[in-house]
């Protein structure tokens, strides 16, 4: 039986790792993550041996009398002794990576004239062109999302490890919170939310909300080899179905009861279906024994497609009296502004939101349209900026290259609901300024108290000096 820190056993599987194609993944099986492993020449995994020394005390820096300005790069590779085909022997002959990196040192000709510095760096780069070593990782939402970032960025839409984590942060995320998600990376956010959101012994769910009648994919919830507990407190979701459940809770009709009547007619169309196939098979002489037994599952196995939300927890989930504890969008396709206006009214108030973009304007506008209306508080805009660093005894620091403005950019704020319930939603307080200005007077209510019950204000001075046309200045009231 696999422990806690070990690989699940599953079917057997091929992955292309380095110039291997197929590799055989049973080696993993029943291992403890982070053991680390080596693909020799007929492409079979086997363990790779530690280096008792380790990479932070074998690169101590120390005077080296030695210099480099007398190596010159030669393109005809005869500094190095051995041939292509001598070293294609040598692999047949099943030399391992590192006796061969040892051979291709000692026959070179400048490899004793180099700083140590410049011979680790030789070495390094030998290793990784005749060495393939892997190490088996433990699947979380950071692996995952850096493996799709530098492998295949446009299935997450090219979201940044370290933008991600600011996106759950903000979202305040944690056991017993029941937050909606709406994205289209992959089910990269809905996955790092349920690794939160699911723990075992919590009564948390997440709500990944989708705009068309079909769900956005959602494939790597399955890499993210999540617990029982983690993947059943995930439901999908239209937000049409909830939009819809939240105006019918606001008129006043019991939404849980029709919903309970409507599961019952489902499950009675489905006893039908199952009477009806079962009088099918009587009727062809068929045996019906079976037909209700269910199929053994076998040990470890889970559902492909992550389950909808049945009309029940669609209510439930609507009710305005729950409302959910964050908000979180990540899909580009979305305009921030419509995405907060549709979404935001079905969030708690005082809940925290975040959306991130890979562009800033779209998230500037929404900013500029919830200080507008005064919808949010603790309203930020943040651009997330990671560089790596070498971190080495005397060699500390940043790398050459880095892949600045990639991460993309995070708007997050409060949700405050408006205390006007006709004004719902972001852009709303607008609309309701601009349907009153229709109606003759389009100043603020304040104004309009001010100036009297529907009375004209004079065009004049206060005290009744100034000239109207043809009307009576007003009087000062007496105090």
């Amino acid at each position: 039986m696999p422990t806690a820190f070990s690989a699940p056993r599953v079917l057997c599987r091929t992955a292309c790792i380095g110039k291997h194609r197929e590799v055989s993944l049973d080696p993993l099986l029943g291992q403890p993550f982070g053991s680390c492993y080596e693909v020799n020449q007929d492409g079979i995994l086997y363990p790779a041996e530690r280096d008792p020394i380790g990479e932070w005390h074998a690169a101590k820096p120390e005077d080296d009398h030695r210099s480099n300005k007398e190596i010159f790069d030669r393109k005809d590779a005869s500094a190095q002794g051995l041939s292509h085909d001598d070293i294609a022997r040598l692999k047949k002959q099943g030399v391992t990576g590192d006796e061969l990196v040892q051979k291709l040192c000692e026959n070179s000709a400048t490899f004793s004239d180099k700083t140590a510095f410049a011979q680790e760096k030789y070495v390094k780069k030998k290793m990784l062109k005749h060495l393939t070593r892997v190490r088996a990782r433990q699947p979380s939402a950071r692996a995952i999302c850096e493996a799709y970032f530098y492998k295949q960025p446009a299935t997450t839409n090219w979201m940044r490890y370290d933008a991600l984590g600011l996106l759950l942060l903000h979202a305040n995320l944690g056991a017993n919170a029941q937050p909606l998600v709406v994205e289209s990376c992959g089910g990269l956010v809905v996955a790092a939310a349920a690794e939160r959101v699911g723990a075992s012994g919590t009564s948390g769910r997440v709500c990944a909300g989708h705009t068309g009648p079909h769900c956005n994919s959602l494939d790597i919830t399955k890499l993210m080899n999540l617990s029982a507990a983690a993947r059943d407190c995930v439901v999908t979701a239209p937000l049409t179905a909830l939009l819809d459940a939240r105006v019918r809770w606001k008129r006043g009709e019991d939404v849980a009861a029709a919903a309970a009547a409507e599961e019952e007619a489902i499950a009675a169309a489905r006893e039908e279906a199952l009477d009806a196939k079962r009088a099918k098979m009587e009727a062809e002489g068929e045996q019906t024994a079976n037909l209700q037994i269910p199929k053994e599952r076998a040990e470890g196995w889970r559902p492909k497609r992550i389950a909808q939300a049945s009309p029940s927890a669609l209510a439930h989930l609507a009710r305005p009296s729950e409302g959910f504890s964050s908000l979180l969008v990540a899909s580009p396709a979305l305009e921030p502004v419509d995405a907060l206006r549709r979404c935001l009214p079905l969030c708690a108030p005082s809940a925290p939101f975040a959306v991130w973009c890979p562009f800033s304007q779209p998230l500037a506008d929404a900013l500029h349209a919830l200080r507008r209306d005064r919808l949010a508080v603790n309203l930020a805009l943040t651009e997330p900026w990671l560089r790596k660093h070498q971190v080495l005894p005397g060699r500390t620091h940043p790398t050459m290259t880095t892949g600045a403005g990639a991460g993309g950019f995070v708007l997050s704020g409060v949700w405050i609901p408006p205390e006007d319930d006709s004004a719902d939603g972001l852009g709303g307080a607008a609309e309701a300024e601009t349907q009153a200005g229709a109606g003759g007077d389009a100043r603020a209510p304040e104004d309009r108290k001010r100036d009297g019950d529907g009375e004209p204000a004079g065009d004049g001075d206060s005290d009744g000096d100034g000239d109207g046309d043809g009307a009576e200045p007003k009087k000062k009231a007496k105090k």
